[in-house]
């Protein structure tokens, strides 16, 4: 029992230790393209519910619209900001 919870705080710890270091990079990013697609991209992960399809429709035609702008970044910039972390 008490290697069990050695165990879960020895994770606990490490788990902590891994959204410090997440956030120290994410602090460090001086690009606001790739802060919106981390946005973003959280957003998508931390909403559970689902929509209907005319709240879908309405954000493709927005993420078109973005695009049509110019709004947005490459794989290719993103894998090159990557490199900097």
């Amino acid at each position: 029992m008490a290697v069990a919870i050695e165990n879960r705080k020895t994770d606990v710890q490490k788990f902590e230790r891994q959204k410090n270091t997440l956030a120290k990079k994410v602090l460090s990013i001086k690009d606001q393209n790739i802060i919106l697609l981390l946005s973003y991209y959280i957003q998508d992960l931390t909403t559970s519910k689902r929509i209907t399809k005319a709240q879908y429709n309405k954000e493709m035609e927005e993420a078109e619209k973005r695009v049509k702008a110019g709004k947005f970044i490459t794989n290719e910039e993103v894998m090159k900001e990557m490199k900097k972390w």
